[in-house]
């Protein structure tokens, strides 16, 4: 039998839920000006500012939803996936079944 020495555990718990914290963070999302002259004068207030060509990667939050919405910025376009996965069933209800 091996005996854990407290060192070794000291702390484990505190790490575990640092790292659960940390994986629990939404993800931001990426961003192009709608027009290149705010490029120069848009910056999040948590952010950067945008590069000088390209996008920038903004949090999720309110202030970010409130420029998509007035359509100062738009979210970068995702590539196509090629691998959607099997395609659904119809779901045709059957008149008979009422």
């Amino acid at each position: 039998m091996r005996v854990v020495s407290k060192v070794a555990l000291r702390g484990k718990r505190q790490r575990e839920r640092v790292q659960q914290l940390a994986d629990a963070v939404p993800k931001g999302i990426r961003v192009v000006p709608a027009k290149e002259e705010y490029r120069a004068v848009l910056k999040h207030p948590h952010g950067s500012n945008f590069p000088a060509e390209g996008s920038a990667e903004w949090p999720d939050d309110r202030f970010t939803k409130r420029r998509l919405a007035d359509g100062s910025v738009t979210r970068e376009a995702e590539p196509m996936r090629a691998d959607k996965g099997p395609p659904r069933p119809r779901q045709d209800k059957d008149p008979s079944a009422a």
